[in-house]
């Protein structure tokens, strides 16, 4: 043990450092014995320091040791003191350890210690602790461990280049690791790489800066951040508190804090006319809504991927044939024989179009099953599936590369085989067979209808989320189902003339309409005094020559190419795109099951499921955005409640005949939304309700039928009685006897 610490320590210059590790540790054990004391009120033990009745924090003190220590240091840099080194060292440690255990009453700028906010200081001491071990074994952070070394051999701007590009990605991992709510991975990262890494590619915790800003439209990845936050975070949060405890006494003492003197507003301000939308954010948002909803070709991607591998290939034939040398000794050591690798490469170019033309037979297949036993509307959204488009890219890249070295090999009669191209064409492979597993996932979702619905379900929750944001927001967003109606007090709203913009021009990528900048036409029509009334509505196709807004007020400064640059068109109404798409998605699996050739009616008891699921979220937020919609220029048609609940019920009403299932589940439904919503939601849901005793009265003539029909069940037929047969209490064991 000496020996190392001879060798790691002292010859390494470390001995100052370890000092300052020491007497930190040892002021911070020390400083939390004493308050604990202090607060258990000893009466043998010093209390604390009051002169004047002012009681001054241990804080000062480790500020003024700091100050002087650091000065001192500074002052003997360029002198051989080893002794006044460790000394000062050690006195810069106890300071220190004194500031750092006030860091939270710092950090608040109140006192703080014994509250819940106090872990701040624990967490701040252990920070400390980790960074000033690892420089004590030698392992430096980013930017201090060698990494200008190479610079400093040869002195090129090509090699500072890489190190200061290389250093910037690694920052940049960093950064992103922290905005994702990963303080230690982040930190400890900085000292290995890794770490950033892993980091940077996971989700982040639910509440950081990175989740508000990425996941705040994707409930299925706030859903997986929480899972995850739940599942191993917590435990871990459990054990660290445990010792902070343990170490420092129990926090949660709460503090009283003066009340926040709230200030009158003034009516005039309550009444005020909403203001217009950010152009910079909204203009952002429109951006972001446009990509997502893009279309991309499918040949584009792997067109892309082979033009790059097929350069890369040509490149690397170069690059071989340098490390070869010029005067045909080989620079660098290979056991591969040129013949096994030309024979190795042949096998991989093989494999890799027997693969694509294997993965094509089964994605057509699959999706014929789709389009004729699930729904036509899931087809277009399963082909654009990124892991269709890489997985053909990455097997024809494959081959394409292969084949090129194999080539070279043949015509150029080296003796020596190409190292570098062949590790990355068995690389490629790798990488292929990954991704054919992904594929055959995806493949395999189709054919499960429950891992479909899912889906289905988690990309309606999606577009729940983007259309409807918050219960209490009422901006317009960039795509929405509807606009509101003008204000009536707006004299620049009066139709002193009206025109209108129709669709003249057709779009490449469709003609339905899939997305509407609302926030840019409020925009546009305040600054033009018009009022501009949107015709379709999202969805909805729109033919040839039809009218698309009609424009009421002044027409000197209307500009219709520009209405029309605030609208996407598309080919498909998908359930990424609102939630009316994703219910008659799911609405289209059911009416499939429920159809005489198929005849599956626990398919659509299960598409009801979502249905119901889909339908209970929505409620909330459409009752909220149509209390708190606001007076615009902007008028167009909306989607209702009433809407939303006859694209989800009305065609499996209409197709249950003869199931009792069906319309056992279907009742459910109808009284689950009942009891969920408020009153002025309840006439849709009455009036099916209404609709579906009528149904059964007609179709089932014997009490029995007519009885199980009547009664709502969430299982479709999971008992006699349905949900009314739950009353009685679940007991389990055996009665106690009499």
């Amino acid at each position: 043990m000496s020996g190392w610490f001879t060798e790691t320590i002292v010859d390494n210059g470390r001995l100052p450092l370890f000092f300052l590790l020491v007497s930190f540790l040892l002021a911070f054990l020390f400083i939390r014995f004493s308050v604990r004391m202090i607060r258990a009120e000893v009466s043998w033990w010093p209390g604390n320091v009051t002169p004047g009745g002012m009681h001054i924090h241990h804080v000062m003190f480790g500020l003024i040791m700091v100050l002087i220590s650091g000065f001192s240091l500074v002052a003997i840099a360029n002198y051989h003191t080893p002794v006044a080194n460790c000394i000062l060292a050690s006195v810069f440690g106890v300071g220190s350890a004194l500031m750092l255990d006030e860091f939270a009453l710092i950090l608040h700028l109140r006192d703080v210690y014994w509250a819940e906010e106090g872990r701040a200081s624990i967490d701040a001491v252990f920070v400390a602790i980790a960074i000033t071990g690892l420089y004590l074994l030698g392992v430096h952070p980013i930017g201090f461990a060698g990494d200008f070394d190479a610079y400093q051999q040869d002195r090129s701007l090509v090699t500072l280049a890489l190190v200061l590009g290389g250093l910037a990605f690694q920052l940049a991992l960093a950064a992103v690791t922290l905005l994702k709510g990963k303080l230690w991975t982040g930190l400890v990262g900085l000292f290995f790489v890794p770490l950033l890494i892993v980091g940077a590619s996971r989700l982040g915790r639910p509440g950081s800066p990175w989740a508000r800003w990425r996941y705040a439209d994707k409930p299925s990845k706030q859903a997986k951040a929480w899972s995850r936050e739940k599942r191993f975070r917590e435990p871990m949060i459990h054990a660290k508190i445990v010792v902070q405890e343990a170490l420092s006494g129990r926090f949660g003492v709460p503090v009283n804090i003066a009340p926040v003197q709230e200030f009158p507003v003034a009516d005039s301000l309550q009444a005020s006319k909403p203001s217009l939308p950010n152009r910079v954010l909204s203009t952002i948002r429109w951006g972001s809504t446009r990509r997502r909803l893009r279309r991309p070709p499918v040949w584009r991607l792997p067109t892309l991927l082979v033009l790059f591998f097929l350069i890369l290939a040509i490149v690397l034939v170069v690059v071989d044939a340098e490390l070869a040398g010029s005067d045909g000794t080989v620079t660098v050591e290979s056991s591969l024989d040129i013949g096994a690798t030309a024979t190795l490469l042949a096998v991989i170019a093989g494999g890799m179009i027997t693969l694509t033309g294997l993965v094509f037979t089964a994605i057509t297949l699959a999706m014929q099953f789709g389009a004729s036993q699930i729904s036509v509307r899931v087809v277009p959204m399963l082909a654009q599936e990124a892991i269709m488009r890489w997985s053909i890219g990455m097997f024809l890249s494959t081959f394409v590369f292969a084949i090129v070295i194999a080539s070279d090999i043949a015509l150029s009669g080296q003796s020596s085989s190409p190292v570098l191209s062949t590790s990355i064409a068995i690389l490629l492979s790798f990488v292929s067979a990954f991704l054919f597993i992904g594929l055959v996932s995806r493949v395999g979702m189709i054919l499960n209808s429950s891992r479909l619905l899912r889906w289905l379900a988690a990309q309606g929750r999606t577009s729940i989320v983007r259309m409807y944001p918050a219960v209490k927001e009422s901006a317009p967003t960039a795509m929405a189902d509807s606009a509101v109606v003008a204000d009536p007090d707006d004299r620049t709203s009066l139709p002193e003339s009206t025109s209108t913009v129709r669709l003249t021009q057709l779009s490449p990528d469709g003609r339905v309409l899939l997305a509407v900048n609302l926030a840019g036409i409020q925009r546009m029509a305040s600054s033009w005094g018009v009022t501009v009334q949107l015709m379709p509505t999202i969805g909805e196709f729109v033919a040839q020559d039809a009218v698309l807004f009609r424009v009421e007020g002044p027409q000197l400064r209307v500009r219709p190419h520009k209405l029309m640059a605030a609208l996407v068109f598309g080919d498909t109404h998908s359930p990424t795109v609102s939630p009316a798409a994703a219910l008659q998605a799911i609405v289209d699996i059911a009416l499939k099951a429920l159809s005489p050739a198929i005849n599956d009616p626990g398919r659509a008891v299960q598409a009801m499921d979502h249905l119901e699921d889909l339908l209970m979220t929505l409620a909330p937020r459409v009752h909220a955005e149509a209390e708190d919609s606001a007076l615009t220029r902007v008028r167009g048609t909306r989607r209702t409640w009433g809407d939303y609940v006859a694209v989800a019920t009305d065609e499996i009403r209409h197709f249950s005949r003869g199931s009792t299932q069906v319309q056992r589940r279907l009742r459910s439904l109808f009284e689950t939304l009942r009891a969920a919503c408020p009153p002025d939601q309840h006439p849709p849901l009455l009036a099916r309700l209404s609709a579906l005793d009528a149904q059964v009265a007609r179709e089932w003539s014997g009490s029995l039928d007519v009885g199980l029909a009547s009664v709502a069940d969430p299982q479709g037929l999971g008992s006699e009685m349905g949900a009314m047969g739950r009353i009685l209490p679940l007991r389990l064991g055996v009665e106690p006897a009499e």
